[in-house]
């Protein structure tokens, strides 16, 4: 019920579209009404009265209803479909808003292809439910309420035994409903999975023919495949059973009702005109009457979809509140700093003083804490204990103020499809050519010519350390008081590596930097290490000292 409500409340807002479309659904219900009630003059007045004046008349009438009918059937499809169209585009920016303001944890944490079913093929099946379920909804109640109107007028007793057949309509709604929405959910559902193992498998191609795991991967596809088709092949099966089902109910009603009425016109109690005005009033009506069942039926098979889309409308968002960050200018104390991400402990303990201004490198072995430690510094994982910048707690200060004032690169480089431009333009929207082209020398991205030149999808044309130096370049164009360094040199040869590190400590020589490293030349800037084992740091001091301890725990 709480879907419906939704749905009505979003409906709120296109108002003047509803009311077009609900005027354009009354001039098609009229049409169609009156044509059912111009049979009677027909049979009676032209066929059996023999009235040329009376044809030409029934046929003006005629075609005038016909015009006002398919002028109401333009404006219930366009209006409608405008609404729908202008619902999916709003909702589609808003989940995608929702999605971007969401906290780190949580997009790290979500399926990718759960994300892309949702804004896609979500968003496609509640277009269908806004422009065309629910539309049957909108348009055929006022048709089957008008063609109602006219069997009352022609035979009352007759029409009443139609409410017999009510509840044989009312449970086919409730039964194909419901297998409808559970089929629609689980198929939702399988479809994510299958996304997110396509993705995945691309992403990975290389290794899987390195292991030559093709028909490992094949297998598992054909797999979702079975269970997709396996889900669609039940809504196909219940929907084609729903179609028939109607149309056998409908004809039956019909059947009955023309043996019955065809006795009333024998025995003198009802004229020809009468029963062929009833009779076409009462075939007109089923196929609204169908299109309503129907539309309850796909409604209640569809609202399922709501329910995921408004999971994403209604993910919780960062506050952006809190004091300004002008910069380090003193330093940053770390005190009792613990995390913990579900029930494993990822740092403990951790007491730490570093000036503004120190290069520091993090090293320790896979599983450490290293990359947990980085991004709790640049405010992205929540914690215990105290990080304190110059006296302040991390957490008081506005989001977007300390990210203002940031560098944040990781080895998972980030480059977006579109040009070299667009991808340094997300660092800083109002930079210049002459800024944009500095900060390319900067990361040593001399393969760049054009700054309009085009980079595929995920940087899938250029090479992995061709697209961590342009992720680098966009640090060239900040002026960040703290630098957050995770191996975004990894792909670098070792004299580009040093070369591009040499240019971050001429860029921001009073910058304070934090860098895990793997390697022991990437420890060239820093004049501090600290050294992590199992969530603590376990050593703190020079390079070589650090490195020699390190080497010594292995």
């Amino acid at each position: 019920m709480s879907n419906v409500k939704w749905l009505l409340f979003r409906f709120k807002k296109h108002w003047v579209l509803l009311l077009l479309a609900l005027l354009g659904s009354l001039f098609e219900s009229v049409g169609v009404a009156g044509v059912s009630l111009l049979v009677k003059r027909l049979v009676d007045g032209v066929f059996l009265m023999k009235s040329f004046w009376k044809l030409v008349q029934t046929v003006g009438y005629l075609y005038l209803l016909v015009l006002l009918g398919q002028l109401g059937n333009f404006m219930v499809s366009y209006f409608t479909g405008l609404m729908a169209e202008r619902e999916v585009r709003e909702i589609r920016e808003q989940a995608f808003e929702k999605l971007m303001g969401s906290h780190y944890l949580y997009v790290k944490g979500i399926s990718i292809g759960d994300v892309l079913t949702r804004l896609l093929s979500d968003l496609r099946l509640y277009r269908d439910l806004v422009g065309s379920y629910a539309v049957k909804l909108f348009r055929d109640p006022f048709t089957v309420i008008l063609l109602l109107a006219v069997l009352f007028y022609r035979d009352w007793r007759l029409t009443l035994l139609l409410a017999l057949f009510l509840p044989v309509m009312f449970f086919s709604i409730r039964y194909f409903g419901g297998k409808k929405d559970k089929h629609t959910k689980k198929l939702q559902e399988d479809t994510a999975d299958a996304a997110s193992g396509i993705k995945e498998s691309l992403r990975g191609v290389e290794t899987i023919k390195a292991f030559m795991a093709e028909k490992v991967m094949i297998g598992w596809f054909q797999q979702q495949s079975r269970k997709l088709y396996e889900r669609s092949i039940k809504l196909v099966l219940y929907s084609s059973w729903n179609t028939v089902f109607n149309y056998l109910f409908g004809y039956t009603v019909v059947s009955l009702l023309i043996f019955y009425g065809g006795y009333m016109v024998v025995k003198g109690y009802m004229t020809p005109g009468d029963f062929i005005s009833y009779l076409t009033a009462l075939v007109m009506l089923q196929k609204p009457l169908m299109e309503v069942q129907k539309g309850f039926t796909e409604v209640r098979g569809s609202i399922s979809v709501v329910s995921r889309l408004r999971e994403v409308l209604n993910l919780p968002q960062e506050r952006d509140e809190g004091y300004l960050f002008r910069g380090l200018k003193e330093e940053i104390r770390i005190e009792d700093l613990r995390v913990k991400l579900g029930d494993e402990d990822i740092l403990r303990h951790i007491t730490l003083r570093i000036k503004a201004g120190q290069k520091v490198g993090i090293i320790g072995s896979t599983g450490s804490g290293k990359s947990t430690f980085l991004r709790t510094l640049a405010g992205f994982v929540p914690y215990m204990g105290k990080i304190l910048l110059d006296g302040v707690d991390l957490s008081l200060f506005k989001p977007s103020s300390f990210r203002s004032n940031i560098g944040f690169l990781t080895q998972e480089s980030f480059v977006l499809s579109g040009s070299v431009r667009d991808n340094l333009l997300i660092a800083k929207r109002d930079a210049t050519e002459e800024e944009m082209w500095r900060a390319l020398r900067m990361a040593l991205c001399d393969f760049v010519t054009d700054l309009d030149e085009k980079v595929g999808e995920g940087g899938r044309d250029l090479s992995g350390g061709e697209k961590q130096r342009l992720a680098l370049a966009r640090l060239f164009l900040k002026e960040p008081s703290i630098i957050f360094l995770d191996e975004p040199t990894s792909a670098l040869d070792t004299v580009t590596e040093q070369q591009v590190l040499k240019n971050i400590l001429m860029a921001f020589p009073k910058a304070t930097v934090f860098m895990v490293a793997h390697r022991p030349s990437s420890l060239s800037i820093c004049d501090r290490v600290l050294v992590m084992e199992d969530g603590q740091i376990v050593f703190d001091g020079d390079v070589t000292s650090a490195l020699n301890f390190f080497t010594s725990r292995r």
